[in-house]
């Protein structure tokens, strides 16, 4: 059974509904702020996934469209209001009006640099109690990390000749992070706040060549701590298929991913572990 939500008379300054834990309007504004992809934009290292080095006097390029069906499993508190996050990929995109995320990745020999940015809106029309509730919820991010190849090993190579590689590269670099949430309540009051963030990350990518066409690839990385989250990680694993689409050497990856964040700052607490599948299309330039 839902609460019910009291809504003030006109010129009355309490919303008493969004200052209860647990209440029906507040529990979707949080699930659907933080719902939304907000960990879609942690660098996706692992889908930059060719084993064989472009020359050293050449500089090479690829483009990473990708999307991750994320479940989320953790609590929250925006405003002082605190709610669990129990949000299922299903509700995660269905109020979801728009949202674009993309790797891009620049090397040359062993050393690469990595760009990766998100911006998701949400925009949910809620009735509680015959009240209608307006909201507004904007995610972005933007994370940047060189990374270098320390380990380049041929473990095994074919009869035919062709060597298959195994490879280490680490990495260090930045999250920033940007969480916006609007909420009107009509005939009511105004509630609005927002956070910004940048995480440190330290982590290292693999991959592993099985044949002419499929490899194995993935990350892992630790964040926060010195600024930031109190404490973030990320782990993800990928099974790619490498082929030939309009002339350009492309990437079809799929696999799984988790990343838990602990945030605290001015009332404001994230602590959150987002996981499920995902899968992208790499392109090479």
């Amino acid at each position: 059974m839902r609460d019910k939500m009291v809504v003030p008379a006109a010129g009355g300054a309490e919303r008493s509904a969004a200052r209860q834990p647990g209440a029906p309007g507040t529990r979707r504004i949080v699930l659907l702020l933080l719902a939304a992809a907000l960990a879609l934009a942690a660098p996706a290292h692992a889908q930059e996934s060719s084993t064989a080095l472009p020359p050293d006097d050449r500089w090479s390029f690829a483009l990473a469209p990708y999307l991750w069906m994320i479940e989320l499993d953790g609590n929250a508190t925006v405003g002082g209001i605190k709610t669990d996050v129990d949000v299922p990929f299903k509700d995660s995109l269905k109020d979801l009006s728009f949202g674009g995320m993309l790797l891009g990745t620049v090397r040359k020999g062993r050393f690469g640099f990595s760009l990766n940015g998100v911006f998701t809106r949400v925009s949910p029309d809620d009735e509680v109690g015959g009240v209608d509730i307006d909201t507004t919820s904007d995610l972005a991010q933007l994370a940047a990390a060189p990374f270098y190849r320390v380990v380049d090993w041929t473990y095994r190579t074919d009869a035919d000749g062709t060597p298959r590689r195994f490879y280490l590269e680490p990495y260090a670099g930045a999250r920033l992070n940007y969480l916006r949430v609007e909420l009107e309540i009509r005939g009511g009051r105004q509630f609005d706040q927002n956070q910004t963030w940048v995480d440190p990350i330290v982590g290292t990518r693999f991959g592993l060549d099985l044949t002419d066409n499929w490899l194995l690839a993935g990350a892992g990385d630790v964040g926060g701590v010195v600024t930031g989250s109190d404490f973030a990680w990320n782990v993800q694993a990928y099974l790619g298929y490498q082929t030939e689409l309009f002339g350009r050497e492309t990437v079809l990856s799929l696999g799984y991913r988790a990343l838990h964040t602990d945030y605290d700052h001015d009332n404001f607490k994230w602590d959150v572990t987002q996981h499920g599948p995902i899968f992208g299309t790499l392109i090479r330039f």
